[in-house]
């Protein structure tokens, strides 16, 4: 591991530490609804939660009775599975649904960790990610993607997505998009 990510592990896990207890589900409630209303989303898929801090964020799914919800955080926690979103240990075609609420903007590498969560998602199935703009980037807010079409640049290239729907405020982006192909 390089030095450079090893700075970039301890930046993140002091934030996560510091966020460790945070209540996201006035973001992740609606946004979940969302998705549900935009797609055929069968209480039978498979969720990823992409550095869901603590066990709140699966637990809205739960409550809109998805069972089958898997979260991952750089540290580990009750319910979490300590795992890098950039080396995902989940086999190719696992996930209906990859949810991403605040996270990709904290990636190492942006096209590294959205090539990840394309591999582990099914033809067919869905991302979501919802991300902060208009911010100065920092050791532990990385990306400022800028707005909807900044993020979908991180995309595989060889990946085919249609968009579902773009929401965009001055500070905040958020996107829902469905894999056709890669």
């Amino acid at each position: 591991m390089s030095l450079a990510y090893l700075s970039y592990l301890a930046a993140q896990v002091k934030q996560s530490f510091a966020k460790r207890t945070k209540d996201a589900t006035f973001r992740t409630a609606p946004f979940a609804d969302l998705i549900i209303a935009s797609t055929a989303l069968p209480f039978d898929a498979r969720i990823l939660c992409v550095g869901a801090r603590n066990r709140l964020e699966p637990a809205v799914w739960r409550e809109r009775g998805y069972h089958r919800v898997i979260a991952i955080d750089l540290l580990p926690g009750s319910g979490l599975i300590p795992m890098d979103m950039h080396r995902l240990r989940f086999p190719d075609d696992h996930f209906t649904l990859v949810y991403a609420s605040h996270s990709y903007e904290h990636a190492f590498d942006a096209d590294l960790a959205l090539a990840e969560a394309t591999r582990v998602l099914r033809r067919n199935g869905w991302l979501f990610a919802a991300y902060p703009v208009a911010f100065r980037p920092s050791a532990h807010d990385r990306w400022d993607f800028k707005d909807a079409e900044g993020f979908l640049r991180h995309l595989p290239p060889a990946s085919r997505w249609s968009r579902l729907w773009t929401r965009e405020t001055p500070t905040e982006c958020a996107v829902l998009l469905r894999l056709e192909g890669k």
